[in-house]
């Protein structure tokens, strides 16, 4: 299987949660890891079990973390006054304490800036206890046992969009937004943003125009999406799915899926995909994709 279509068939879910989307990985979902190295970044690994730790830690030290491993909660809280890490895994409960009291106490402390969390548990999480987390910094779980490449996916992909988060609302885009269709003028600045990191870190851009943006065709496209994937709205008439760190081969599963759900309008939409070329600025890249 290629990697694009590993990336979106391989079992993994999404799941609203308040104002965010949490990403699910079932138990033994494989996916493949992130195509370019994440860059100078600090995780968390909380844990009790020595040998979780261990794996945990390994593995993102392969993909270019600094990683500090903790056996208790309070040993990560007391660190974090000290130095905000760009991501926590930790299990969600603890013999001590409860990992929503430690989002909480980061929460009010740190604020926007506080860490994104990803849970590793033996125990899929009720849609309440997700809902209370996503809130509060919570952005994946991961439920064990899983392959070992897809934490470190996970992982990458939670502080990359993390950091696209940061970087939109300082470019005044409205998360509260974030899981409903984008602006036009929020779809551009998300573009600019998005080109930036992927001048920045080399790494792929992509996105699925699709020719109507009424509410029925953009109900069908979220039914056959992630809810991480973004809609955005090009023009007044013209939608797109929104694929960072996807390939030409990823969108292409992405545009299958999309042309399947919008064929049951009256008026078939025109469904293309486009990937920013080297060096092509967000600018130039929603140029192109309202010209194809």
């Amino acid at each position: 299987m290629a990697e694009g279509d590993a990336s979106y068939a391989s079992g993994i879910q999404s799941v609203a949660a308040g104002s965010r989307a949490v990403e699910l990985l079932p138990e033994g979902t494989g996916r493949l890891g992130a195509r370019s190295p994440i860059g100078p970044r600090l995780a968390y690994v909380i844990d009790s079990t020595p040998t979780m730790r261990t794996i945990a830690g390994t593995l993102l030290e392969v993909h270019g973390f600094t990683v500090e491993s903790f056996d208790t909660f309070e040993g990560a809280v007391s660190r974090c006054g000290e130095q905000t890490p760009d991501v926590a895994v930790m299990e969600p409960h603890h013999r001590e304490r409860d990992a929503l009291d430690v989002l909480r106490g980061w929460h009010d402390d740190i604020g926007e800036d506080r860490p994104p969390v990803v849970w590793c548990t033996t125990v899929t999480p009720t849609r309440e206890h997700l809902q209370d987390g996503a809130d509060l910094g919570l952005r994946g779980v991961v439920i064990k046992p899983f392959r070992l490449e897809a934490l470190a996916a996970l992982v990458v992909r939670v502080v990359r969009t993390h950091e696209r988060e940061r970087l939109l609302r300082d470019a005044g885009v409205d998360l509260r937004a974030i899981t409903g269709p984008l602006r036009a003028a929020d779809t551009a600045a998300w573009l600019r943003v998005e080109s930036q990191l992927a001048e920045r870190y080399t790494r792929p851009l992509s996105l699925v125009s699709i020719g109507a943006a009424t509410p029925e065709t953009l109900l069908a496209v979220r039914t056959v999406i992630r809810n991480v994937d973004l809609i955005g709205l090009l023009d007044a008439r013209t939608a797109a799915v929104l694929l960072p760190d996807v390939p030409p081969d990823g969108a292409a599963v992405v545009a299958r899926r999309v042309a399947n759900a919008v064929m049951v309008s009256e008026r078939v939409p025109a469904v293309r995909t486009c990937t920013r070329e080297p060096g092509e600025s967000g600018e130039a890249l929603l140029e192109r994709a309202l010209r194809a």
